[in-house]
């Protein structure tokens, strides 16, 4: 699932799952960054975090 937020126009998000894991992706560029989301996060605050405090999840590379 591919998606934008207000305030974040020069990224493009996707939701991927992996098993029984569900990711959030953040892509601008060349750049991708990651992070684990819970079933119950809010996006847009999960986004906001993964800009600001760039993470990395490395699952199944």
């Amino acid at each position: 699932m591919n998606f934008t937020l207000p305030g974040f126009e020069s990224w493009n998000f996707q939701i991927v799952f992996y098993g029984s894991i569900l990711i959030l992706e953040a892509i601008r560029d060349s750049e991708t960054l990651s992070t684990v989301l819970q079933p119950m996060d809010d996006t847009r605050k999960a986004a906001h975090g993964l800009i600001n405090t760039p993470s990395c999840t490395l699952i199944g590379h």
